[in-house]
């Protein structure tokens, strides 16, 4: 039995992300702000800080030792060295839920190194990145619209910051049956549905999806295994929004509209995974490391199927009401 730490581990991800370390049998303790209830019961922990401030994350876990932290919600470098300071060698390891949105070649705000479409972990060492935590971290404004800067400046420095092993999983689009707070599939779903057009960049590109469900496993594994470094999450299978809307259009027996642009300026309409070319990684590194990613076409018929029925039944009351 391991002794994790999860840092924010309320929604989404997290609450799968729990569920999992209690059905493996370790002890789990949670630090989140205290600002969202949760179903779990006596099974586990409970610290309350924000995972921002140093001060109250190290008055929270004073005198505390974990095997690992996971830390679910470090988007900027400050975030990741408040941990460290609020940890120190006091954990096994750290593990720090990344994203795709690190490759995106768009979002650097510093020279990008050359990344191809199928994304290596390699290719994007920040072990040797710059930080610079006087930029506005403070700003929620300003971490959403430097996402994928704020990811790689927050490896950067847990890198070059951290006393103890380190894991970077950097996940894919993630994707769920219940629990998808961002409504991305969804909108797919709901625009088949009312016939309404989707539009895509001309000859869009693939991308990379994963699970929830293999998100959390991931993590689990990677908190109480003896791996270390960055790894790609996401399945075998890169899909196009082409292929989504085709298997949408097979649960749902509606057309999907797909409308191609050069310029896709309408937010409303645009598909949130369309790319201008090839945005994807590779999984085999964590393959090889022998952890078993779920196919695509096992997952994403159920998913569409799921989403289907329930953009129907919103429909059906939206006009009752």
């Amino acid at each position: 039995m391991a002794h994790v730490c999860v840092i924010g581990g309320t929604r989404f991800v997290g609450k799968l992300l729990v569920q999992t370390l209690i059905d493996e049998g370790h002890d789990v303790t949670i630090i989140t702000r205290g600002q969202s209830a949760d179903d779990l019961g006596d099974s586990v922990r409970r610290l309350h800080a924000d995972a921002t401030d140093a001060e109250q994350l190290t008055s929270a876990v004073a005198g505390r030792s974990f095997d690992a932290v996971i830390h679910q919600v470090c988007y900027t470098p400050n975030a990741a060295l408040a941990a460290v300071a609020a940890f120190g060698d006091r954990v096994g390891k750290y593990v720090m839920t990344s994203t795709i949105e690190v490759y995106n070649p768009s979002s650097f705000g510093q020279a990008a190194p050359q990344i191809g479409g199928f994304a290596l972990e390699e290719e994007l060492d920040t072990r040797t990145y710059g930080y610079d935590t006087e930029l506005p971290w403070h700003e929620q404004a300003y971490i959403a619209q430097n996402y994928g800067e704020g990811k790689r400046q927050a490896e950067a420095a847990l890198w070059e910051n951290a006393p103890v092993p380190v894991v970077i999983p950097r996940a894919a689009h993630v994707f769920a049956e219940v629990g998808d707070f961002t409504g991305r599939f969804q909108f797919h779903v709901d625009r088949v549905l009312a016939r309404q057009p989707i539009l895509t960049h001309v000859d869009a590109g693939l991308t990379s999806v994963v699970l929830a469900l293999d998100v959390a496993r991931f993590l689990a594994w990677a908190a109480t295994s003896t791996v270390e470094g960055t790894y790609n999450v996401c399945s075998v299978k890169p899909v196009s929004v082409a292929d989504m809307c085709a298997v949408i259009e097979d649960v749902s027996g509606v057309k999907a509209i797909i409308e191609e642009r050069d310029q896709l300026s309408d937010a409303e309409r645009r598909s949130p995974f369309s790319y201008p070319s090839d945005f994807t990684m590779s999984p085999h590194k964590a393959m090889e490391a022998g952890f078993a990613f779920m196919p695509t076409h096992r997952w994403l018929s159920r998913l569409a199927s799921v989403a289907v029925a329930n953009g129907r039944a919103r429909h059906i009351l939206e006009r009752a009401g």
